[in-house]
């Protein structure tokens, strides 16, 4: 069955049955030219980045790089300068902490407008995977004004399915008995991958991953374990949530088109990838009313997928997202190190249910030390000889054995490094 997100760009494009790859890129170029113009008059940011823009060279996707990128360090160091409408207006502001621009958080407005989009959205995607009478169990978040639970809850509401909000998960037996007789579940991956190797008897018919990256071994992992359909969702913050979604061919994302234009860009020359190349996501905001962003800069790395997708849809899609740049740490004589890597590799072994990791880093040796969380005996030698076999000689693997929950609050998962 063709994704709904196909109609649903159709309807929302108004472009309908005229709907076409090409149709639709003349259709964003427009809507980035009103963006440009919108944010040029209300906001202070861009009324000085935007100077001198001829919004005329928007034609094409290919005049995209006449105009100059937004960075999370702007977000970060100038928020209220983005700001495009009086603070009354404004039902939500999302305050992330980042590890750049010295430590400062970026800020993120949102008008209702801005998150009805959202809920509008939400509901187009999970009719993917779920339908009206069905209940969906909500693993995240909270049922707080405007939380990822509640817009969720909006959404379904809307397609006729019950959504139930748990809200981020303390406790793996709380969270699998909560979780019994649904036919959906949505949440972070780690912690529906430890609820899957701690209880295999749930059934769910679907889950939904989102809020991280997603291994292909935990998509895996719980299909095999729940005898279940896994889907997936990008999308971040600064995107209003959501992104895009899976359909049932799981090759992609179909993409939240009407209300965002992505592109991918070479992260070093900042120039647009050829078809097919993998590079840095980039996107601009094609309807956001509080904090429209051009050119953003996302550090997300991916590629587009161009043709058909097997469900019969006929846009672009964003292939899977493969972690983000500033998340890989180069190492001398080994591979580079990133805990996307690290998870499809420690998640391919089924007796782990989790793990943390720390890379030591010394003049004499850098050492990967991991922490296991097995569900039964694993041996540690034949584990650390897997973990080496891929990275290489150049980096030692220390492995010991203790309860790793998942179940921290944190939405990323990371290496910790300590220099010694």
């Amino acid at each position: 069955m063709t994704s709904p997100v196909q109609a649903w760009v159709a309807e929302r494009t108004g472009l309908k049955e005229r709907l076409t790859a090409e149709t639709l890129k003349t259709w964003q170029m427009e809507r980035v030219k009103e963006t440009i113009q919108y944010a040029w008059r209300s906001c202070r940011y861009y009324a000085e980045r935007l100077q001198g823009v001829d919004t005329k060279r928007l034609e094409r996707m290919a005049d995209m790089q006449h105009l100059p990128f937004t960075r999370p360090e702007d977000v970060a160091l100038r928020p209220e300068g983005f700001l495009c409408v009086p603070q009354r207006e404004v039902s939500r502001v999302v305050t992330l902490f980042t590890s750049g621009s010295l430590g400062r958080p970026k800020r993120i407005f949102f008008t209702e407008r801005d998150l009805e989009k959202t809920v509008d959205f939400f509901a187009c995607g999970m009719s993917t995977m779920t339908q009206s009478g069905e209940k969906t169990l909500v693993l995240m978040s909270g049922a707080t004004h405007y939380s990822i639970g509640d817009l969720l809850q909006k959404a379904l509401a809307r397609i006729g399915a019950e959504a139930h909000i748990h809200g981020n998960v303390k406790d793996v037996h709380s969270a699998i008995d909560a979780a019994r007789g649904f036919d959906c579940l949505v949440g972070v991956p780690a912690e529906l991958m430890y609820m899957a190797r701690t209880e295999g008897d749930l059934r769910p018919k679907s889950v939904l991953l989102s809020a991280d990256y997603v291994p292909e071994s935990i998509i895996k992992g719980i299909e095999d374990r729940w005898k279940c359909r896994v889907y997936t969702h990008y999308g971040m913050t600064e995107t209003g949530f959501g992104g895009g979604v899976q359909c049932s061919a799981g090759l992609g994302y179909h993409l939240r088109d009407a209300d965002l234009l992505f592109e991918i860009v070479d992260p070093q020359s900042g120039r647009q990838a050829a078809p097919g190349q993998y590079g840095e996501v980039v996107i601009t905001t094609l309807s956001r009313e509080a904090m429209p962003l051009i050119r953003y800069r996302t550090g997300d790395m991916a590629r587009m997928l161009e043709g058909a997708c097997r469900c019969g849809g006929i846009l672009p899609r964003l292939d899977k997202v493969m972690g983000r740049y500033a998340n890989t740490i180069p190492i001398e004589g080994a591979k580079p190190l990133s805990i996307h890597k690290l998870d499809e590799l420690m998640f391919a072994v089924p007796e782990i249910r989790n793990y943390s990791a720390k890379l030591i880093i010394s003049s004499r040796a850098n050492v990967l030390s991991l922490t296991v969380d097995t569900v039964q005996d694993l041996d540690a030698d034949r584990l650390s000889e897997y973990i080496k076999a891929y990275f290489g000689s150049g980096m030692d693997i220390r492995i010991s054995r203790s309860t790793v929950s998942p179940f921290t609050g944190a939405a990323k998962r990371q290496i910790s490094i300590e220099h010694q």
